[in-house]
């Protein structure tokens, strides 16, 4: 019975004048095939979407307490359920709780796939001034 054996890429040298903000040089693996081409053509691929909804545990984090609660909710659900099941937990933060993800405000009616969001992702909560 013969066995295939598997051949890593190759890895191709990096010189420092090769990179112009001074980063360390790192071997950039490639395909042997391309050593000698000019052009080369890439296919998008897209992440497969599962058909069914997949359980999401998140945390959201009171920015004014720093309070973590826990939640685990379907990839479909949306962040308006979200701070629904927030605010019955911590039902003092009604009337002002904003979520933010990844750096960025969310909207309530963004579903936790369309961000994205990844098991063990963390919310945080953050106040809006009004005023002009």
């Amino acid at each position: 019975m013969a066995t295939a054996q598997l051949q890593w890429p190759m890895a191709l040298p990096v010189r420092l004048h090769d990179c112009p903000r001074g980063d360390p040089p790192i071997p950039v693996p490639y395909d042997p095939t391309f050593l000698n081409a000019t052009h080369a053509s890439l296919l998008v691929v897209q992440d497969h979407k599962p058909n069914r909804a997949s359980r999401v545990a998140v945390t959201v984090l009171s920015g004014s307490d720093g309070k973590r609660v826990p939640f685990v909710l379907k990839s479909t659900d949306t962040i308006g359920k979200l701070q629904r099941r927030f605010l019955q937990k911590r039902p003092d933060l009604t009337g002002s709780l904003n979520l933010a993800y990844n750096g960025k405000p969310v909207q309530r009616h963004q579903s936790l796939g369309e961000l994205g969001v990844k098991n063990g992702a963390t919310f945080i909560t953050f106040l809006r001034c009004l005023g002009g």
